[in-house]
């Protein structure tokens, strides 16, 4: 539809990871019993402990399998973002929506995770939430995890959500890497295109801001 742009999740690149981690725990269930069923191993003691986890491992990520059977999908236009969520579809008209913001995964920028805070009383239907000052925050999805790359995720946001996106620390630390790697590969430094559209659009909304503030604060000539 004209003047609506969507973002699908990368359903089987995030069961392919899922499986593997599945996979992941089942080896270590097979390990902790070899270990326990041998006296002289290295981590007979831990074995059970070992187990446990790799138990918790492979049921967490049944769990995440069985999630992935319902479709995830963002849709954004002029008017707000329609999301569909574990079998759950909500509107939220951009009144409702106070920020999408990329935050660290961990303590690492190399992948960012999409999060969305809502105007007090609004709720998001198929996610769980932190409650900070009557207000909820939703963690979506890695920005790994879209069809697209995480540049135009925010590029796609940023065009009708504005400045409630930010994504300012992630394309930072994206642009230094790719500079880094670009340095070492013999290639010379330039600006990153995705850092300076962000930046672009951040001056134009302020001006914007700053044009309508003065605006209202003319006296009425009539």
């Amino acid at each position: 539809m004209e003047g609506r742009e969507r973002l699908y999740r990368n359903t089987a690149k995030v069961r392919r990871n899922r499986i593997i981690f599945a996979v992941f725990g089942v080896l270590v269930v097979w390990a902790a019993r070899a270990a326990n069923a041998d006296p002289d191993h290295h981590f007979h003691n831990k074995a059970p402990l070992y187990g446990l986890v790799g138990v918790v491992m492979v049921v967490v990520s049944l769990i995440a399998l069985l999630a992935l059977l319902w479709p995830f999908l963002i849709e954004v236009d002029a008017d707000g973002l329609t999301l569909r969520l574990r079998g759950f579809t909500t509107r939220l008209p951009w009144e409702s929506v106070e920020s999408l913001t990329v935050v660290k995964v961990g303590e690492s920028w190399d992948r960012g995770s999409l999060e969305i805070r809502l105007a007090p009383g609004v709720r998001l239907r198929g996610r769980s939430a932190r409650k900070d000052d009557g207000r909820r925050t939703y963690s979506l999805l890695s920005l790994d995890d879209f069809t697209v790359d995480a540049e135009e995720v925010i590029a796609v946001l940023r065009r009708y959500g504005g400045g409630r996106v930010d994504a300012l620390e992630y394309l930072q630390h994206q642009a230094t890497r790719r500079a880094v790697a670009r340095y070492f590969q013999g290639g010379t430094l330039q600006v990153d295109p995705h850092l300076a559209a962000y930046l672009a659009q951040q001056r134009r909304i302020a001006d914007e801001a700053s044009g309508a503030s003065n605006s209202s604060d003319l006296p009425d000539s009539r």
